[in-house]
């Protein structure tokens, strides 16, 4: 079972109880689809002291909602989880460092008022960026490639940085890549399903021969590090401070 109420403008409680299944989760798209199409900001409270489990069809009609309003997602501002449950408690600890537009805080059963409080703090407006969260330092003509990442990044960085290289990477030679992080404060989440940039992405990856990230957040460079044996090219990570060691190594002076 799964109910929504509007407990006071602009911020929502979903209670979970016992097993869910699909019409529970077609109850909560109805229900916050409005309030994701306005204008935010929104505070959500899920309490979970009650669940147990979810279907398959629940699942599926959950992951089709979510990534059908990723565009709108941003525009919560505040996430109270109230559950005693551990796992529900540690993935909201991992999800929080990715989408850090959202401010994901975990409460007990019995803290429930505090997390009531905490989700109806909301700022006066959602940062929809200003479209200053990448810019790019380096273009390729000297067969290097090098952009800063200092904010939240949207559509419109990705696109300002991309459109200058895509004839290099779509030419013969390779070149190297560097991201240095100044700040992360996220991405607008319609990122993850514009096909036009994971293409560009995936794209670029044959074209590039070394790539060195410099200052990345820690769960950042831990989950990049995962992934690195698995690309076609060469992966170093530096720290801030190894800034030139990382120019160094890409060739760029």
């Amino acid at each position: 079972m799964l109910t929504v109420k509007e407990i006071k403008p602009n911020v929502y409680e979903l209670t979970l109880k016992g097993v869910l299944e699909k019409p529970d989760i077609e109850t909560m798209e109805r229900e916050l689809t409005p309030a994701l199409k306005g204008k935010g900001p929104i505070g959500l409270i899920v309490r979970a002291e009650e669940w147990r489990d979810l279907t398959a069809e629940a699942m599926a009609e959950d992951m089709k909602f979510e990534f059908g309003l990723l565009a709108q997602w941003s525009k919560i501002a505040k996430m109270a989880l109230v559950t005693d449950l551990q796992a529900f408690a540690a993935i909201a600890r991992w999800i929080d460092p990715i989408l850090p537009m959202i401010d994901i805080r975990c409460f007990a059963s019995a803290d429930a008022a505090e997390a009531e409080a905490f989700a109806s703090d909301l700022p006066q407006h959602v940062d929809e960026g200003g479209g200053r969260g990448a810019t790019l330092l380096a273009d390729g003509s000297d067969g290097v490639v090098a952009f800063e990442v200092n904010g939240r990044i949207t559509a419109e960085d990705v696109e300002r940085v991309m459109q200058p290289l895509q004839p290099i990477l779509e030419g013969d030679s390779k070149v190297n890549l560097l991201v240095k992080f100044v700040s992360w404060d996220g991405f607008d989440p319609s990122l993850m399903t514009d096909t036009s940039v994971m293409g560009a992405k995936f794209g670029a990856i044959g074209s590039v021969g070394r790539y060195a990230v410099v200052g990345a957040p820690s769960w950042m460079k831990g989950m990049m590090s995962g992934v690195a044996p698995m690309m076609p090219f060469e992966m170093r990570f530096f720290e801030a401070a190894g800034e030139s060691d990382a120019r160094r190594w890409v060739g760029w002076t």
